[in-house]
């Protein structure tokens, strides 16, 4: 009778550790699921910030003055960053007023084909029309950018 006694207890501890793991881990994945269908995916990465990228000046400033540090002309002139500020998306590169007055040394930048500046290009070819009527890029409504 005791031995029996004693397999049914060795039984009732089988949950190990990595079983509870993958439960938890289940469960937090449950959790995103449901969230970001409910709310939208980029909602969802917006406010968790893992995805987002840059998500102020500072780190665009940041980011910029790498760019000179290594001669990276497409990152210092052509990649924009999305950035929230006062609640509204921008798209920010090391050329807006904000960033440069933070950079020492610049990198000078070619003037895209068609367009007076890399804003103007990233407006009319990169955005979408929807996203171009209410989008600022480089501290300026896009279309006031050409």
């Amino acid at each position: 009778m005791k031995k029996r006694l004693i397999e049914f207890n060795k039984k009732a501890q089988d949950l190990s550790i990595g079983t509870l793991i993958l439960i938890v881990l289940g469960v937090i994945v449950l959790v995103l699921l449901i969230l970001g269908f409910s709310l939208g995916w980029s909602n969802l990465w917006e406010k968790i910030n893992i995805f987002g990228g840059s998500s102020s000046i500072g780190d665009v400033v940041t980011a910029c003055k790498i760019a000179v540090t290594s001669q990276d002309k497409y990152s210092y002139c052509q990649d924009f960053k999305r950035i929230k500020v006062d609640g509204k998306t921008e798209y920010v590169s090391c050329e807006d007023q904000r960033v440069a007055t933070s950079i020492d040394t610049k990198i000078t930048c070619d003037k895209p084909t068609d367009y007076n500046t890399w804003a103007g290009y990233y407006c009319n070819k990169v955005l979408s029309a929807d996203e171009r009527s209410k989008a600022k890029v480089n501290n300026a409504q896009c279309a006031a950018t050409s």
